[in-house]
């Protein structure tokens, strides 16, 4: 694997943090992965995702390529597809486990983590930080198991529902959160350069 292909070391370690954590849920003896498990696994793989868009060269290099997304493309497409794989082989694990949680479900709620990373790191980046990932992931997870911790003590899911029930509210806050993700990180990654060639 080429450096410029090679995705950030973070996001290998995130991958492997996760894939730790279900194989010691398989292996240990008792329920298996339990969905509060699952969704800190998830958390894991978001908090890899934050640093996707670390570029601590950037202040230095004199010499970069003409756009902001062709600068971040190999390091942001080659950790998406690790994270990917990632993911594709947890959900092979639970499959073979038997485990009941919906795949469409976890897999939408990771993908909006995911997206919510990128989001918060790309405006971290708008700001003037080039490496946001060491910011990005540490609320990301706190957040996320604070809404884990919270959600039975106010008698609320934060979380979508894995038991198969129906909660179309729920899956619109996910869809509506992870648009607005993808909307932030859009507009927070519009190239200065371009704006000055008008």
């Amino acid at each position: 694997m080429s450096p410029r292909l090679r995705p950030p070391l973070p996001v290998l370690g995130s991958v492997a943090a996760a894939c730790a954590l279900i194989a010691l849920a398989v292996a240990l003896p008792g329920d298996g992965v339990s969905p509060f498990l699952l969704r800190l696994v998830e958390l894991v793989l978001a908090g890899g995702a934050a640093y996707l868009l670390d570029d601590g060269a950037a202040r230095m290099t004199v010499v970069t390529p003409r756009t902001l997304w062709r600068r971040r493309a190999p390091a942001l497409l080659s950790g998406m597809a690790v994270l990917a794989a990632a993911w594709a082989v947890i959900l092979l694990v639970l499959g073979r486990q038997g485990v009941p949680p919906s795949a469409a479900v976890i897999t939408i709620e990771v993908g909006v983590l995911v997206a919510i990373a990128l989001a918060l790191a790309a405006v971290l980046v708008w700001r003037g930080d080039p490496v946001p990932g060491s910011r990005v992931a540490p609320v990301l997870g706190l957040a996320g198991v604070t809404a884990l911790i919270a959600g039975p003590l106010l008698r609320t899911s934060i979380f979508l529902p894995t038991d198969g029930a129906r909660d179309v509210s729920g899956w619109l806050a996910w869809l509506a959160a992870g648009l607005l993700a993808v909307v932030v990180t859009l507009v927070a990654s519009r190239d200065p350069a371009s704006r000055w060639r008008r």
